[in-house]
């Protein structure tokens, strides 16, 4: 029975030797941060401006219904920044709907329950 007790007393002053020779060295290794992230949460639309566009701008070529595909970059209050054209329809019609886009709002994104600029892909369908 004393030597299982041994074999283990041995193996706790072997680990505990292997783990402090794994520390570094000096203070400045030994600080690091990770970022773990808590409290996470997209950005909600909570308004969308009326975007009006004539029927006459809707080229026939895309039927009754056309498709914008936006980036819009948000700041930490939800208000969008730059937007950028990833699919367009026409000049016109880009321009009037980052027009509409601009007077969106969205609740801001959270991390780590503070709130952070982001960016997003949206898509703005216009119908005829």
């Amino acid at each position: 029975m004393r030597r299982v007790r041994l074999v283990l007393l041995v193996s706790s002053i072997t680990l505990a030797a292997v783990a402090a020779s794994a520390m570094p060295s000096n203070d400045a290794a030994a600080i690091t941060s990770r970022d773990i992230s808590t409290g996470v949460t997209s950005p909600k639309l909570v308004y969308a401006a009326s975007i009006n566009i004539p029927a006459d701008q809707l080229p026939s070529t895309h039927g009754t219904t056309a498709k914008v595909v936006l980036h819009v970059d948000l700041d930490a209050t939800g208000t969008p920044g730059s937007i950028r054209v990833v699919q367009p329809v026409t000049p016109e019609i880009d321009a009037r709907v980052i027009d509409g886009v601009r007077r969106f709002r969205w609740t801001p994104a959270v991390l780590n329950h503070k709130a952070v600029p982001t960016d997003l892909t949206l898509t703005v369908v216009v119908q005829r």
